[in-house]
């Protein structure tokens, strides 16, 4: 049975990535909440998610980030300069960057402390109400997040090989 990775030492990068991300890129100052296991009958339903894969020579699994419709368009309304009213496919680019980005910046901090986790590309997901699990064979945790342009989560489902 693969056993979890999910330390605070392994979260932490991903919380402090997510609220710098999203100060620099969006303006918006996001505040984590506490860290939770997911449980197997949650379900964390959005309207845009960012999904990327967190794979290294040990650990396999993926980060997302859930925005609700009005959350995402508060966001990559700041990001762009422009008010974006609904979802359409030429701002759903902007959830791939912050994905990638927040990726980005906790990948530099773990791969400094010998977590070896390789590049991966997002991938984006939109529609009302979807529910995503994040793909490790161990436990995941949910981190729900605030802000003023409304509250989202993120997600860690990471696994060490046997």
């Amino acid at each position: 049975m693969p056993k979890s990775t999910l330390t605070d030492e392994f979260i932490e990068p991903f919380l402090l990535a997510t609220v710098h991300v999203l100060n620099v890129q969006a303006q918006v100052e996001a505040k984590p909440g506490k860290t939770q296991p997911k449980q197997a009958s949650q379900v964390m339903s959005c309207d845009v998610s960012g999904v990327i894969a967190v794979i290294s020579e040990k650990y396999s699994g993926s980060m997302i980030i859930c925005f609700p419709e009005k959350t995402f368009l508060k966001i990559v309304s700041s990001m762009l300069g422009e008010t974006y009213s609904e979802v359409n496919k030429d701002i759903l680019d902007g959830a791939g960057e912050l994905t990638n980005m927040i990726f980005g910046q906790a990948k530099i901090v773990l791969n400094q402390n010998g977590h070896t986790i390789q590049t991966a590309l997002p991938t984006v997901v939109s529609g009302k109400n979807h529910d995503l699990s994040a793909n490790g064979k161990g436990a995941s945790v949910v981190i729900p997040f605030e802000s003023q342009a409304g509250n989202f989560f993120l997600e860690l489902g990471i696994s060490e090989a046997a």
